[in-house]
């Protein structure tokens, strides 16, 4: 924004829709009300006016909360010769003075002046048709209305610098209105990746050994149809989450992050069940990719994994990932973090419905004892297999998963979330209730 008047505007605007009708009279007030924002010692010349309403903008400061809330780097490095405060937006809060004056009555000015205050007291925040500073602005920008509580000495300094007798004086703050910069640098592009190490292991004694740094999944899945927003919802993962899922089911396989990784090397699954580490051979795990690498690096190969769906995988839970170099025995890797959890089958539509009241879906890898079912955060009972459902219960059935919805929930969408040994399943279901 570049103009302060289409605040003082904005905030005439709202009185004189006050003014025009008010149920004080009914409809448009029995005399004429000039809503003016000139200085109290020119009031207007209309005739028909017999009471002055006045929103004098009497002074204006830099708002000191927001002083430096929109530092960049873009800012920064904008030329001309020019400070870098110099592209930034410059807050300020601005104060108002509210009185009313009348050519007969006192009621008419006292009756005017609570109808305005009552104005804005209704309107704490008030939209500006004007952009909010960039990046990313946002139309119309919104500020606020405050009634400030100056004292009796305060005001009458006021009105006696202004030359003026001593009104009825009601004094407001806006905040923040911004007062855009002339010129502004070229954008500087966003981020399109990042990476954050939180106490990295140190890199191993011999370069040329392998050194790994962890695991990433890229998920993605179906949510439940909104307008305006897209089907595929996906996130990333890391430390990374999969599942065993059928071969034909894709956005399982995760990515290792490592360096000086060969192709002989062995893949080592770590389980911390009974407090021992317990080490299984699961090289057979790794996604073939063809030579030569889309981009071989020249730190090492690309390294990623997918757990089989097969009878005897790794139950859910949480694991490492280690590298075993067959040409020295007794060596591994330093280990990264991989979480195993149990599969729902999306199927072809992401929104489950009840059949006589009972849903179902397909999963996998679910044990039979010690998992959770969820709706939304309602948590269901689980029963055994074969048991008639009540409302709130679910039971597994081989790869077969059923479930009452609780009669306490209302009409509505509710994602289905399935944890196993802490781990959740990928978003895959929502139930329609």
């Amino acid at each position: 924004m570049r103009d302060l008047s289409l605040v003082t505007d904005t905030l005439r605007q709202i009185l004189s829709d006050a003014v025009t009708a008010n149920p004080l009279w009914g409809g448009p007030p029995p005399f004429g009300v000039n809503v003016s924002g000139q200085h109290p010692e020119n009031p207007s010349q209309n005739p028909q006016a017999d009471c002055e309403l006045d929103l004098y903008l009497f002074h204006i400061a830099t708002d000191k909360f927001l002083a430096n809330s929109f530092w960049s780097s873009q800012a920064q490095s904008g030329g001309g010769g020019q400070q870098p405060a110099a592209f930034e937006p410059l807050g300020l809060d601005l104060w108002y003075m509210l009185s009313a004056q009348s050519k007969t009555s006192y009621v008419h000015e006292q009756q005017v002046l609570g109808v305005a205050m009552q104005a804005f007291h209704e309107h704490g925040t008030f939209k500006i048709a004007a952009p909010t500073p960039g990046p990313d602005s946002v139309s119309p920008s919104e500020a606020s209305l405050v009634l400030e509580s100056p004292t009796f000495d305060e005001l009458s300094r006021l009105w006696q610098a202004l030359g003026q007798p001593l009104r009825t004086t009601a004094q407001y703050r806006v905040s923040v209105v911004f007062l855009t910069a002339r010129d502004l640098p070229a954008p500087q592009p966003h981020p399109t990746s990042w990476t954050v190490a939180a106490a990295p292991a140190d890199l191993p004694a011999d370069p040329a050994l392998p050194h790994l740094l962890g695991t990433k999944r890229t998920v993605s899945y179906i949510a439940p149809p909104v307008p305006g927003m897209p089907a595929a919802q996906p996130y990333e993962l890391s430390p990374a989450t999969t599942a065993p899922a059928p071969a034909s089911v894709a956005g399982q396989e995760v990515i290792v992050d490592a360096r000086g990784l060969a192709d002989t090397d062995q893949i080592l699954l770590v389980s911390f069940d009974t407090g021992v580490p317990v080490e299984t051979d699961v090289t057979s795990w790794k996604v073939p990719l063809t030579h030569p690498y889309p981009t071989p690096p020249a730190s090492g190969i690309p390294l990623m994994i997918r757990p089989p769906d097969a009878p005897g995988g790794p139950p859910p839970g949480r694991y490492q990932i280690k590298i075993a170099r067959p040409g020295i025995p007794g060596w591994r890797s330093d280990g990264v973090p991989l979480d195993i959890a149990a599969w729902v089958d999306p199927a072809s539509d992401p929104l489950l419905t009840a059949a006589a009241g009972t849903y179902a879906l397909t999963v996998r890898n679910v044990p039979d004892s010690g998992a959770e079912l969820r709706l939304g955060t309602v948590p269901l009972t689980q029963v055994t297999s074969g048991t008639l459902l009540q409302p709130g219960q679910w039971q597994l059935s081989g790869t077969t998963l059923t479930f009452a919805a609780p009669a306490i929930l209302p009409g509505g969408h509710y994602p289905v979330r399935l944890r196993a040994a802490g781990i959740e399943a990928d978003p895959a279901q929502w139930a329609v209730v």
